[in-house]
């Protein structure tokens, strides 16, 4: 079973939101290309998905990434300044 976890921090003038998995994360050689269009690690992926949405937070001045956290799984992030 894998859990998900949406998480939600607002700062002086900023929001920042996460989504987290508790499976295997990201392979660290993976992590420098995850946002490059048309990288997938799918039989059938476009590889087009966080391309689009970090091109969207980016268009409204935020900034998105990915970690693994220390206990394990993925985290993917945006932050958004007011």
């Amino acid at each position: 079973m894998s859990w998900i976890t949406v998480l939600w921090s607002m700062a002086s003038a900023a929001v920042r939101a996460g989504v987290r998995d508790y499976r295997a994360g990201i392979p660290e050689q993976m992590r420098d290309r995850i946002f490059d269009p048309f990288f997938t690690t799918k039989t059938e992926g476009l590889g087009m998905g966080l391309v689009i949405v970090r091109s969207i937070i980016e268009s409204h001045g935020g900034t998105m990434a990915v970690d693994n956290p220390n206990d394990g799984g993925a985290l993917f992030y945006f932050t958004l300044l007011g």
